[in-house]
């Protein structure tokens, strides 16, 4: 199995909402970093708060893979994915109004010698999904 291969199978993954096989292909000590969030840690820890937090305030979360670029030497993946889904409660300073988003991002993954998941960055417009769900301000 490839890089890329890893990166889309966490992307079927967290379509399924399975954070445990999201976090089971990092290394043990593999990482996050979501800049726009400023969240970074342990993708034991760090990830699977964020990703189990977004997945139940957006029980409805999909995501769909729009494009996926992996390097020359196959160390690293870049991952164009649109997230979208229906806010069901009150989360991440965003009061619930029911509101719907539709957010591009970009996911960087670089992997180990066995394409397991070392480091993944991600990035996204937050201002845009504030203003989608309602929020006017950061």
């Amino acid at each position: 199995m490839s890089l890329i291969d890893t990166a889309e199978q966490f992307f079927t993954h967290y379509s399924n909402r399975d954070v445990d096989a999201m976090v089971s292909l990092f290394t043990d000590d593999g990482t996050i970093n979501y800049y726009p969030a400023d969240l970074r840690g342990r993708a034991s820890e760090a990830g699977r708060g964020i990703w189990s937090a977004l997945i139940d305030v957006f029980p409805d979360l999909t995501n769909e893979v729009t494009a996926t670029y992996g390097s020359a030497d196959g160390k690293s993946v870049t991952v164009e994915v649109t997230i979208s889904r229906t806010q069901s409660k009150d989360a991440f300073g965003i009061k619930n109004k029911g509101l719907h988003y539709v957010l591009p991002h970009v996911f960087i993954v670089h992997g180990d010698e066995q394409n397991r998941i070392k480091q993944m960055v991600a990035y996204w417009d937050n201002a845009g999904w504030y203003s989608q769900l309602g929020r006017s301000h950061l």
